[in-house]
Order: C-alpha cells, then sequence, then structure tokens
C-alpha cells in the first residue's frame, strides 16, 4: 500500500432495522461516536450538528437500558450545550464523549482519543502495535473501523441486558407469570442471565447488578418452571430490576401500569 495515498473523505455510518428502538440506538452510537476528537470529525463529508448530537442523546438516554451510561449521556448533553452552532466544540464535548464512550465499554484507541481519524483500525485485532490504514477500496466504501468493534461491542451489552430485563420482568410480578399458558425453560432463563454476566467481562465485578445477577441465577438453577413463583425468586428478580435502574410500575409489581408481555421461550 502506498503511504502517502489520499483517503475518501468519511460519512457517518446509519443503519436499518424494522425495531426503531434498536435503529435509534445503532445511530445514535454511530454519531456520538464522531465527537470523540477534533480530528475525527474533520474526515468526514459533513459534520454533525449541535442539534443533531443532541437529538443522538436524547435517543440514547431515551432507550439504553443501563443507568450509568445514560448518566454519562446526560453529561455529554450539558456539555453540548455549551457549544454555539458555527464555533469551534469546546474541549468539554470531547472530554465528555469519551468518559460516554468508556461507560460503555469503549476503550480509548491505542493512538489516544484526540489522534483518532476515524480510519484506525484496532491493533489488538491484527496482533501489532501500530495500526494501519485501510485500502483505498476500504476507504471508499465501508472501512473497518474502530467504530465498527465498538458498536459491535455496545450491541452486545444491549441485547445482553434486553434479554435478562425481559426474564427479571415477567418474574417479578407473580400474579402475570401464573396468567401465561406457557413458561420458560430454566435452561433458557439461566442462559439469558449467563449472558448478562459475561457481556461485561472484566468490569463485571464493579456493576451493581452482579450481585443480584448472580443471586438470580442461583436460584433459578434450582427451580423447574410452573405457574407459582417462589417468593425469594420474585425477590431477587425485583433487585436485579432496581440495580439496572428499572423502576417499579405505579401500584407495584402486581398491578402494573401496563401488563408486560408474558414470559416465553422465544431467543428472538
Amino acid at each position: 500500500m502506498e503511504p502517502n495515498q489520499p483517503r475518501e473523505p468519511r460519512t457517518i455510518r446509519r443503519t436499518s432495522d424494522r425495531d426503531k428502538e434498536a435503529e435509534a440506538l445503532d445511530n445514535a452510537f454511530y454519531l456520538l461516536r464522531e465527537m470523540t476528537s477534533a480530528r475525527r470529525l474533520s474526515t468526514l463529508v459533513r459534520r454533525p450538528t449541535r442539534s443533531e448530537v443532541l437529538a443522538a442523546l436524547d435517543d440514547y438516554i431515551a432507550y439504553f437500558p443501563l443507568e450509568q451510561p445514560r448518566e454519562r449521556a446526560r453529561e455529554l448533553r450539558g456539555a453540548v450545550l455549551t457549544w454555539r452552532e458555527g464555533e469551534e466544540i469546546p474541549q468539554v464535548v470531547y472530554e465528555a464523549a469519551w468518559g460516554f464512550m468508556l461507560s460503555v465499554g469503549i476503550r480509548e484507541p491505542a493512538c489516544g482519543w484526540e489522534n483518532d481519524d476515524g480510519y484506525q483500525v484496532r491493533a489488538i485485532d491484527r496482533d501489532t502495535d501500530e495500526a494501519e490504514p485501510p485500502s483505498r477500496a476500504e476507504g471508499a466504501g465501508a472501512p473497518r473501523s474502530y467504530g465498527d468493534d465498538a458498536w459491535k461491542k455496545a450491541a452486545q451489552l444491549a441485547q445482553a441486558v434486553a434479554g435478562a430485563v425481559n426474564i427479571a420482568g415477567a418474574l417479578a410480578s407473580p400474579s402475570l407469570w401464573a396468567e401465561a399458558t406457557s413458561w420458560p425453560s430454566r435452561e433458557h432463563m439461566v442462559e439469558h442471565l449467563d449472558q448478562l454476566l459475561s457481556a461485561f467481562g472484566t468490569e463485571l465485578d464493579q456493576q451493581r447488578f452482579t450481585a443480584p445477577a448472580r443471586r438470580l441465577r442461583a436460584l433459578l438453577s434450582a427451580w423447574e418452571p410452573g405457574p407459582e413463583i417462589p417468593a425469594d425468586i420474585s425477590e431477587a428478580a425485583r433487585d436485579l430490576l432496581a440495580a439496572l435502574g428499572i423502576e417499579e410500575p405505579p401500584g407495584g409489581w402486581d398491578a402494573p401500569e401496563r401488563p408486560l408481555e408474558g414470559p416465553s421461550n422465544d431467543n428472538a
């Protein structure tokens, strides 16, 4: 590859999905990833506007299931409000963007946040100390970027949390559980909790939900699902939901404001 080969300007990646919440999260992440450095923004065909960044943050705050990333998103939103359209982006915006990315498990690029130009391929994926730019063919299309790897991990986290929330939400309400005509298998429920516990890797013990998730897993491993939920399982499910930032419905778990979806064996 020629060392000084010109690169095509980048565009912010966008996806489409029948699940509008997933689509909003995807596209919000790709846009917010660009806000980590002035150098990264400089390689775009068009820099996102202040209103677009705020809209992306509002989507993340609305749809992401974990409280810590939502809190970092709120902090980033506050920083973005100090940016006046048409002026240079304040350094506080970039620094808040770094904190947001770290909160969803995205490590700082080997080159450093400020030196990331958006073309960087993660060196960790190639067993080298330095990352190399993509070929012209890659640059003209959709280059494999650090952002791709970042979103993959963020999406896995969101999927793992969503699966655990669905299981815990069903278990938290014995009356709604009893109304179902079929129940998920023990293996299915334990699998969702294992996915939650494994998705956070070495950062697992820093999460508030770790202890209640492990407790619920242990209880489910010894229970054969049926129409009646043991009180300790419902209590553990409610503790897990609280640790994940899910508030108790008005009137309590057995009198939710709106019916929860019945438990299912469907992994989709």
